[in-house]
């Protein structure tokens, strides 16, 4: 009540900065950045695990139907349980066997946990089912290995993701990407746990077909 009752205070007597706690509030309650940032694990307001990504690709990402596709997770965690909880299957990779052991014992019936810790062995463990993947998503170690590695085993109908692709030690990534004849789409602003804001990118190419799911783009703190 107290808390209201300050709410329209503020839209009374000072309406321009009532819009901006507004968008405060979308971003640290209604996104759950201020959860994320406590836990030091990145989740929705409800406590669910999200990606490590831009809020804006996960907003993207949920309009779309995952539920036949295979996923491939280049860097487990978070965004692993995320897919999992929206695909028919995830393979992750991990090169660091304490973090591998954590994120095993969080694994769900779906999901495939790898540990290969040569820079090789990393980027290649996604051609141990001699499959094409639905989702490659790159969010881990080895990125410029794993993006040709990627290229190979990518289904003609989907699509890669790449995070933190603003950085300089991913351009060669993008690039490699786009050589390759795939469309890139940025998806730039804030995101889970983070203080700053980044890209997540989706790469696919003209025979790009997931379907999207009932949902439609209904963003978080949106009138509709």
């Amino acid at each position: 009540m107290i808390w209201e009752l300050f709410n329209r205070c503020v839209r009374t007597l000072f309406p321009k900065t009532a819009i901006l706690l507004r968008n405060i509030n979308i971003l640290a309650t209604e996104q759950g950045q201020w959860r994320s940032i406590a836990r030091r694990s990145s989740v929705d307001r409800h406590g669910n695990p999200l990606p490590w990504y831009t809020y804006p690709a996960i907003e993207y990402l949920d309009t779309l139907d995952c539920s036949d596709c295979r996923v491939f997770d280049y860097g487990a965690g978070s965004s692993s349980l995320y897919w999992a909880g929206r695909a028919r299957t995830v393979t992750s990779v991990e090169d660091n066997p304490q973090w591998h052991e954590q994120v095993q014992a969080a694994a769900g019936p779906n999901q495939t946990l790898l540990l290969r810790r040569e820079r090789d062995d990393y980027a290649g463990a996604i051609a141990n089912d001699g499959i094409r993947y639905d989702i490659i998503v790159i969010d881990g170690n080895h990125r410029v290995e794993c993006t040709g590695a990627a290229i190979e085993h990518l289904d003609p109908k989907g699509m890669i993701v790449l995070d933190n692709s603003d950085r300089d030690t991913e351009r060669p990534c993008s690039a490699m990407l786009r050589d390759a004849g795939f469309i890139q789409v940025d998806f730039c602003g804030f995101g889970p746990i983070n203080g700053y804001r980044w890209a997540t990118s989706v790469f696919f190419r003209p025979t790009f077909a997931l379907h999207r799911n009932d949902k439609g783009p209904r963003p978080v703190g949106g009138l509709g």
